[in-house]
């Protein structure tokens, strides 16, 4: 029988004989990865992303999550496969179930490099924080992610994604995290650490609204992705900044050039975090357990454990 990995957020699909498998032998598997990915980003799949997922309409999210899975199972009928055998994994189609029973086939793996982040476990939340710098975007210098908390009275909140990636672009262009900041900025200091684009123009890409900028290759391209990113918030809602001074907006840092931010933090495209006195307090949910709940945005996430938390500490109080 399969053995199969526990992949946290995923939902597991039952053993059975390899020759049982929807997907069929190894050597399927690969010719179907391959033949996914020209599928996923030929021409048509950009129009249908186009057509259908509007970043700045409040249920882009669910639109984003049928269009993918349209698409998903488009290409399971052109290979002459029973979409319903894999239906149960809704977050992301296929993909899962193909993780699922080759996680450590190493080939298959790296078949699929920049199309599966973000399906791996949660940090636990009361640990340390990793120490780990960002970098300014004002001075380009190096800064300790627990520095940025200035009031530490105050949770620093921190939101870790590009504005490539669908999931964090409705939170801006809807005004959800314009919003997030009103309510809670007098409890919460909140920043954003851009790390590289989840779906770049020249990788992975999900329409033209979405992968319009290349793969950082420099430091000044990340740089230049972020200012873009304040740049059309500064169009609406002008909730975000390069000035790490001021508290009283969605400070804008840069991961730097190895990653290490977003690795030492597992973030994927995106995920959210609050630290405390140097504690990791709380995680938000990775890409699988966010696109399994689309009607809620990552803002509505973190909007969940502020109130949560302030609202038990003034039940305490009174």
């Amino acid at each position: 029988m399969a053995v199969q990995a526990k992949i946290d957020g995923m939902p597991q699909m039952p053993d059975m004989e390899p020759k049982k498998r929807p997907l069929g032998d190894r050597s399927s598997v690969l010719k179907l990865i391959k033949r996914w990915k020209d599928f996923q980003m030929s021409e048509d799949s950009q129009v249908r992303f186009d057509k259908n997922v509007d970043p700045t309409k409040r249920d882009m999210q669910i639109k984003f999550k049928e269009t993918y899975l349209g698409i998903d199972k488009d290409f399971l009928e052109e290979m002459g496969i029973n979409s319903a055998l894999v239906k149960p994994m809704s977050a992301h189609g296929f993909l899962p179930y193909v993780i699922a029973l080759y996680n450590e086939d190493k080939e298959i793996m790296n078949e699929l490099t920049g199309f599966i982040d973000g399906m791996t476990a949660d940090p636990l939340s009361g640990n340390f924080a990793p120490e780990v710098s960002v970098v300014s975007m004002e001075t380009k210098e190096e800064i300790d992610i627990c520095e940025l908390n200035v009031n530490k009275t105050k949770p620093l909140v921190i939101l870790s994604s590009s504005i490539s990636c669908p999931l964090l672009k409705v939170c801006i262009f809807t005004g959800g995290m314009s919003n997030l900041l009103e309510k809670y900025k007098s409890k919460a200091e909140f920043v954003i650490v851009y790390v590289s684009e989840a779906h770049p123009s020249d990788g992975w890409k999900l329409g033209h609204k979405f992968s319009c900028i290349k793969q950082h290759q420099t430091l000044n391209d990340r740089l230049q992705a972020a200012r873009l990113m304040i740049e059309e918030d500064e169009k609406n809602f002008k909730c975000l900044t390069s000035d790490l001074s001021d508290t009283e907006k969605v400070r804008v840092v840069l991961d730097n050039m190895d990653n290490t931010f977003a690795l030492s933090f597992k973030t994927g495209p995106i995920r959210a975090f609050a630290l405390e006195e140097g504690r990791m307090s709380w995680a938000g949910p990775n890409i699988i357990h966010l696109m399994s709940n689309p009607q809620e945005l990552m803002t509505d996430k973190i909007e969940t454990w502020l109130r949560g938390k302030f609202e038990n500490v003034n039940d305490e109080s009174s």
